[in-house]
């Protein structure tokens, strides 16, 4: 089995993952579907370390044409049991050195181009109250979900970070 991290750090399962807590339960070929940029046989191979690692579970299989078609379902349990202030220190230098490979790999390709790539790093120190903040998640999350897109050839993923961590009182 791999570590937390290693399964849910890969921006493959991540977009599994995001497809499936949007909905109640959908099945591996609907997954290929919305994620269709993803050949299928990847697809099945990141669904197979989902199930692997207990993140999904098989909800029902029908046989469908010779094949069995499996409906999957997040399972809740199994990633709350990972997101514990225990872990929190160890999930989060994962988070991080995930995004410093990413970016070191980037800039270390053969032609990196960050304004036509879009790349930038921000750092903005916000004064609000906690309902003031609350409010910001709101909106934030309002954003997220209305620019969340399905896949089209004129659309490439792009990976964005947003982390909240206390300000220093320097």
């Amino acid at each position: 089995m791999k570590s937390i991290n290693e399964v849910l750090l890969n921006p493959v399962r991540m977009r599994i993952i995001q497809k499936m807590a949007a909905r109640k339960s959908m099945t591996a070929s609907d997954l290929c579907d919305r994620i269709s940029d993803v050949p299928r046989t990847t697809m099945y191979r990141h669904i197979k370390i989902l199930i692997d690692n207990k993140i999904l579970f098989v909800v029902s299989e029908q046989k469908i044409r010779g094949s069995v078609e499996r409906t999957l379902a997040l399972n809740i349990n199994e990633l709350s049991r990972h997101n514990t202030l225990e872990s929190a220190s160890q999930n989060a230098f994962g988070f991080l050195m995930n995004k410093y490979a990413k970016l070191h790999n980037y800039f270390n390709s053969e032609n990196p181009n960050p304004g036509k790539d879009k790349i930038f790093l921000n750092n903005t120190v916000m004064m609000m109250n906690d309902d003031e903040f609350d409010r910001f998640l709101s909106d934030l999350r309002g954003l997220l979900i209305k620019y969340s897109f399905e896949y089209t050839n004129k659309r490439k993923a792009r990976d964005i970070s947003v982390i909240s961590a206390p300000a220093d009182n320097e």
